[in-house]
C-alpha cells in the first residue's frame, strides 16, 4: 500500500501533541504519513493564533512547498477574530454551521493565492475549542483530573449534560471548555493532562460524541 502524505497545521502545543500521539498513529493504519507543525506566530516561534495575516502566510508556505501532499488544519473557532475569513458572517449561525462556513471561506481565500495547491487542502475548524473533546467522557475527566485534586462529584457531567454535544460548549470567553476545566482544576496542564484524558477516552468515543470532529477524521482516513 502506497503511503499518502498528510500535513496538519495545529494551533498550539495541545493540538500538536494530540496529532503526534493519537491522530498520527491512528492514520498510519490507514496508509497516511502525518506531519504536524504549529501555527507560526513570529519569526522564531510557533504556537497559537494571533492574526489571520500570519496564519495565511504560514499555511500558504506549506501548501506551496509540498503541493503533492494533503494539508489540513486543527484550529479552534474560539479565539478567532474578525480578520479571519467568514468570521463576521457566523454570529447567528448554529453549530456546526459556524465552523463549516469559516472553513469554506478559509479554503476560498487560500485558493485565490495558491489555486493548484489548495485543491489538496482540507480546512478544519474545531468547535469551539480543542478542550471540548475531553467532555466526551466526563467520568474519565473526573477520574484523571481528580487524582491530585478534590473535585465536586459529577462536576464535568453537569457541564456536558447542559449541551447537545461537547462541541456546543462555549458561552463566553469565561466559559469556554478550557476555562471551565481551569476553574475546577487548579494548575491544569492543557498539554500533558489533557492528552492523558483523551488517550483514556480514545478516538472511537471522541468521533461519536463529537460528530463534527468525527466527520473530519473520517475524511482524513479516506484520503487517496
Amino acid at each position: 500500500m502506497s503511503m499518502v502524505r498528510l500535513n496538519i497545521t495545529a494551533e498550539g502545543q495541545s493540538e500538536e501533541a494530540f496529532v503526534n500521539q493519537m491522530l498520527a498513529p491512528h492514520l498510519l493504519a490507514y496508509g497516511k504519513l502525518v506531519a504536524v507543525r504549529r501555527l507560526r506566530t513570529s519569526k522564531h516561534y510557533r504556537g497559537g493564533y494571533t492574526t489571520y495575516g500570519k496564519a495565511q502566510y504560514d499555511l500558504l508556505q506549506w501548501l506551496k512547498s509540498e503541493p503533492d501532499a494533503w494539508h489540513t488544519t486543527l484550529i479552534d473557532l474560539y479565539g478567532l477574530r474578525g480578520d479571519f475569513p467568514g468570521y463576521t458572517d457566523v454570529a447567528r449561525l448554529p453549530v456546526p454551521a459556524k465552523a463549516l462556513h469559516i472553513a469554506q471561506e478559509l479554503h476560498t481565500d487560500l485558493t485565490k493565492h495558491a489555486a493548484v495547491a489548495a485543491r489538496r487542502f482540507i480546512p478544519y475548524i474545531q468547535l469551539h475549542e480543542f478542550e471540548a473533546l475531553l467532555f466526551s467522557e466526563p467520568a474519565v475527566m473526573e477520574e484523571w483530573l481528580g487524582v491530585d485534586r478534590k473535585l465536586p462529584a459529577g462536576c464535568f457531567a453537569a457541564i456536558a449534560d447542559a449541551y447537545p454535544t461537547p462541541e456546543h460548549i462555549n458561552d463566553s470567553p469565561l466559559t469556554a471548555p478550557s476555562k471551565r476545566i481551569e476553574a475546577l482544576c487548579a494548575g491544569y496542564d492543557k498539554v500533558d493532562e489533557g492528552l492523558l484524558v483523551l488517550q483514556e477516552i480514545g478516538l472511537a468515543r471522541l468521533r461519536v460524541a463529537c460528530p463534527h470532529f468525527g466527520a473530519w477524521l473520517t475524511t482524513l482516513e479516506n484520503l487517496r
